[in-house]
């Protein structure tokens, strides 16, 4: 990975959550209390954690939700997993990721193989 400054530390996820149509807020009752009791405190329950949301999240109907979020630690992101509540009616991969400058500088220190 491309070295952080630390005037810059806070790292990029990429959160891809899934669930099935029968725990879909559109289909589940229990999930759409839950879901609107819990959405409109988002940003909240981001900033307790220590996370930002850079973009998102964003739904569809392929039953996933995206998001954007930056932290310095892995662990302020599964902590507002946590507390948001969507892991617990979604599986959640997180993707640490870089800007398309980190992924540049990146790839121009690496030796290609072929």
């Amino acid at each position: 990975m491309a070295k952080r400054s630390p005037a810059d530390p806070e790292m990029h996820f990429v959160l891809l959550a899934t669930h099935t149509p029968d725990t879909c807020p559109t289909a589940n009752a229990t999930t759409r209390d839950l879901m609107l009791k819990t959405a409109p405190d988002l940003p909240n329950l981001a900033q307790k954690a220590g996370v930002d949301i850079v973009a998102g999240p964003f739904v569809n109907g392929e039953h996933t939700v995206v998001a954007v979020v930056q932290s310095d630690k892995a662990e302020n992101v599964d902590r507002f997993l946590m507390e948001s509540r969507l892991s617990q009616w979604n599986s959640v991969h997180v993707l640490p990721s870089l800007t398309l400058e980190e992924g540049l500088t990146e790839i121009q220190a690496q030796t290609p193989i072929f």
